[in-house]
């Protein structure tokens, strides 16, 4: 009971990432993307994420360690994109112009990340990655009957920034210091929302630099007021 149980909550977060991301792609034409150097920052850094999740899956899948596959892509869906960027991305996706190119390029990052994710889980997950690939749009050159027919997908050298990635990498560690502080004041009954509070971050030297650099975009990475 407690495999069945564990396995379920698994594929319902995979599919509920999926799902979100479906929701979202309505009226988004995948022959008309934005370029990465046209992407805010943010973008980039999530496209960089996703070629590494690539890299490992294939190399899973050479070496027949099936349950790395599903394991990474997991911890995808769940760290990188429901606990921080799907969530960073929903007033650009809900809220900005609906042809502008903020919400052109979130939307361009998430279809790619759709694409991939259903690519590499179709040998496991085969009907539900069937399901999802006849409810969302695709670009030309695709087999658009069924995934299976298509290629695995491959990594993208134009997505790789080893410096990208180690800045977001400061930027994470940053908004989980943040988010404990918000955590314990939610518990304490203070806030409901992280939107309800304003975060006052303490820092001296590089730290204090690299804060003020990244100053403009801190809001709206740890979703709160100020």
């Amino acid at each position: 009971k407690e495999i069945f149980k564990q396995l379920s909550e698994i594929y319902l977060k995979i599919r509920n990432t999926s799902r979100f991301i479906l929701g979202n792609l309505s009226g988004f034409d995948p022959n008309s993307q934005v370029k990465p150097g046209e992407m805010p920052e943010i973008d980039r850094w999530a496209l960089n994420r996703l070629n590494r999740l690539i890299e490992k899956v294939l190399r899973a899948y050479e070496d027949y360690e099936y349950h790395i596959i599903y394991h990474a892509i997991h911890n995808f869906c769940v760290i990188d994109m429901s606990n921080f960027y799907l969530d960073v991305i929903k007033d650009r996706l809900y809220c900005d112009d609906k042809d502008g190119i903020s919400r052109k390029s979130a939307q361009t990052v998430i279809y790619k990340i759709l694409d991939a994710i259903v690519r590499m889980l179709c040998p496991i997950l085969a009907y539900t990655s069937d399901e999802i690939w006849k409810a969302m749009p695709h670009h030309d050159g695709v087999n658009t009957e069924h995934v299976i027919l298509n290629d695995m997908p491959k990594p993208d050298p134009a997505y790789y920034d080893s410096e990208l990635e180690q800045k977001w990498d400061r930027i994470l560690a940053l908004r989980d210091d943040a988010n404990r502080a918000l955590e314990s004041a939610r518990a304490a009954r203070v806030i409901g929302k992280s939107l309800e509070a304003s975060v006052v971050i303490s820092a001296k030297g590089e730290d204090l630099s690299f804060i003020k650099s990244i100053g403009q975009q801190l809001t709206g990475i740890l979703i709160v007021s100020s």
